[in-house]
């Protein structure tokens, strides 16, 4: 995290664009060079597990085949690394052999190959080598949670849900707390009031009245698993297992923390606010996967929505920064609300007349339409979770104050699967 810290700590506050009421956060990550041109690059035959491995054990040996042995070793390193153990790097010829342990099952791991082939004359040449691949499925025993979560040193990843498959919840209005599969399948009914779920369903949490001291975590079964901190303003990272938080200091500025179950926070770095602005710095997104958040700078006006009409794909909306007008986003056709999780689709609402309003699933590098239903004639809400590690959406839409409630899981593909939905009105956890 150290790297995350400088990398945030040194950057001014990312602004985004959004509205004073609502609004929505759009966040594209660079495109990278192709594993196959850094590999080369880095005089590397093939790496084990190979890139987009699935049911890799959780256990074993990350091994990375060189043309010819290079002047340095390079350094391995697991993202998210909480937990992980590297240890045992050695060579076996040409191949570069380093042991690890302690990963998750069913996740997601990148792993990052840092080169380097300074001879000791001229510049040095840093090559990064980054690949990914997923753990298989494996039983692990719930450790018990620690009755004193200030003095626990074990990561959020230790935390191991009792319930092994994704799943997504909503709320009814008896006070219970439905769960099903990525099927559309129920599996939990629990008595538990509101929630909010992680990305995979596996734990859920209640945010709670009152800031400061701790707030507890339950599993699946709605049973506790143990407590984290509770800061101004947090948020579920990606990995499902750790909070994101923001916290204001005495000096007027904010502190970006990781929020651990049964464990310390860890304070990331220190995200300065634009003098005489007024800002308040509010987490928009949170990935320890990748090292990254992402914060809007709110404050009251500070930008405009204009919206006029569009081409044949439908009306266009400029986010405009003021005073300046600036113009700092801009999107055509559909509100955005969420992305998948593989980054193929964005999800939305078409706005405008609300007698033909609809949610739509769309493959936004192409503008195609894969999935759409109408939210008329009263639209309402329209909330959308995606499915972890996958390429699948959750879609609940709203119309008429809640009366009527419809809860799709769609595919990249466009095929969707109706979930029988408990009792109305429902409220997504998510």
């Amino acid at each position: 995290m150290k790297n995350w810290a400088k990398q945030l700590a040194g950057a001014a506050l990312v602004l985004v664009f959004a509205l004073a009421v609502g609004g929505f956060v759009m966040v594209l990550r660079a495109q990278q060079g192709s594993l196959a041109a850094t590999m080369a690059e880095a005089h590397i035959h093939a790496v084990s597990p190979p890139d987009g491995a699935t049911n890799v054990p959780v256990s074993g040996e990350i091994r990375a085949e060189y043309v010819s042995r290079p002047a340095n070793d390079p350094t391995i390193k697991l993202e998210p690394p909480v937990g992980v153990t590297l240890d045992n790097p050695h060579w076996d010829g040409t191949t570069f052999v380093i042991d690890y342990r302690g990963l998750r099952a069913s996740s997601l791991y990148h792993v990052e190959l840092d080169q380097d082939d300074w001879t000791g004359k001229g510049e040095h040449k840093q090559i990064k080598v980054r690949w990914s691949f997923h753990t298989g499925t494996e039983q692990h025993v719930a450790p018990s949670p620690s009755p004193n979560p200030t003095s626990a040193t074990s990561a959020s990843p230790s935390v191991r849900p009792s319930t092994s498959g994704p799943l997504i919840w909503y709320g009814g209005p008896s006070n219970d707390l439905h769960g099903v599969d990525w099927s559309g399948r129920p599996v939990k009914n629990l008595s538990a009031g509101p929630m909010i779920q992680s990305p995979d369903g596996l734990l859920l949490w209640r945010r709670p009245n009152t800031p400061g001291g701790n707030s507890a975590v339950y599993d699946a079964n709605g049973d506790p698993v143990g407590f984290v901190p509770v800061d101004q303003n947090m948020m579920w990272a990606d990995d499902g297992r750790t909070f994101c938080g923001m916290t204001s200091t005495p000096t007027a500025s904010y502190e970006l923390d990781m929020l651990r179950i049964n464990a310390p926070r860890v304070r990331v770095g220190t995200v300065p606010v634009t003098p005489g602005t007024n800002q308040v710095p509010v987490l928009a997104a949170c990935s320890v996967l990748t090292q990254r958040a992402v914060v809007i700078g709110q404050s009251n006006g500070q930008y405009i929505a204009e919206q006029f009409a569009g081409n044949t794909s439908g009306p266009a909306t400029l986010i405009r920064q003021l005073p300046s007008g600036t113009t700092v986003g801009q999107f055509s056709g559909i509100v955005v609300q969420r992305f998948s999780w593989d980054g193929s689709l964005v999800v939305g609402n078409t706005f405008g007349d609300p007698s033909v309003q609809e949610a739509q699933v769309m493959r936004y590098r192409t503008h195609e339409i894969v999935w759409h239903q109408c939210m008329c004639p009263h639209p309402h809400w329209l909330t959308v979770l995606a499915q972890p590690n996958g390429s699948k959406v959750a879609v609940v839409a709203s119309t008429d104050d809640g009366a009527h409630v419809s809860f799709n899981i769609v595919d990249a593909n466009g095929t969707s699967k109706s979930v029988t939905i408990a009792s109305t009105p429902i409220t997504p956890a998510f």
